[in-house]
């Protein structure tokens, strides 16, 4: 009897033995997700996960971001001036700061002239800020057009009045006189493959490495039915260690 109690003792424990087994392959795959995106997590700091931004196509598809498919772009000779969601860019290159409306852009002598969120940017040909130019510093309210009138002055356009800036930008003339001579920044679409770099660059600035470490971590990368996965998996890794525990007494037995 003892004999027979044994073996089925014996039994149980094997079979005890092959659940906690298959527990323990069904949980591997999710622990080593999370020990490593953990590991990875404590030294966000360090590896610039904060501040570094996602670059591949099909995680950037699968969050769901999209560059905007129309682009205000105005040709400055042979390059452009052009404004994608809130950057500003010169050709490939973004100019520091945000920015909500571009009015149009002109090169005057060896600079570029912007004319963007009512106020005036003065540009390096390579795209190098010099200097800004608000409101409070005499520039007018409202400007719907910027030009280059006849004799290589730059020239804005707000509702009712046209006005022409000294050489150094401080003082704004109306001007009263004949303006047919201007020519008024005109917008232009851009060629497909500048547009295409462009959406490639706006894209690979919005998702930073930490938020996608974060989301594989908890499981939210996956989907809805994700944390469930991955709570399933913890509920494993806690049944790992009772039935391990349970196996180990019992062959202390």
């Amino acid at each position: 009897m003892s004999r027979q109690h044994h073996r089925k003792q014996r039994f149980k424990l094997r079979s005890f033995y092959i659940w906690h087994r298959y527990m323990g392959v069904s949980a591997a795959l999710f622990t080593l997700v999370i020990a490593v995106t953990g590991i990875l997590l404590n030294h966000t700091d360090s590896l610039k996960f904060g501040t570094s931004h996602v670059q591949t196509e099909w995680i950037l598809d699968w969050y769901g971001i999209e560059a905007p498919e129309q682009l205000l772009s105005f040709p400055v000779e042979d390059d452009y001036i052009t404004l994608m969601g809130d950057d500003l860019y010169l050709n490939r290159r973004e100019i520091d700061g945000d920015y909500r409306e571009l009015t149009g852009a002109v090169r005057l002598g060896d600079m570029i002239v912007v004319a963007v969120n009512n106020s005036i940017l003065l540009l390096t040909p390579r795209g190098e800020l010099i200097e800004r130019l608000r409101r409070n510093e005499g520039v007018p309210a409202g400007i719907e057009r910027i030009g280059v009138s006849g004799s290589g002055r730059l020239a804005v356009r707000t509702l009712h009045e046209i006005y022409l800036p000294d050489a150094d930008f401080i003082r704004w003339q109306r001007l009263d006189g004949d303006a047919t001579d201007i020519r008024w920044a005109e917008p232009q679409p851009l060629a497909p493959h500048l547009k295409k770099l462009l959406q490639n660059h706006f894209r690979g600035e919005v998702l930073p490495v930490e938020r996608v470490l974060l989301d594989v971590h908890s499981g939210r990368f996956f989907g809805r039915l994700g944390p469930w996965i991955f709570d399933l998996a913890a509920a494993l890794l806690i049944l790992l260690s009772l039935t391990g525990t349970w196996i180990w007494l019992k062959r202390r037995r």
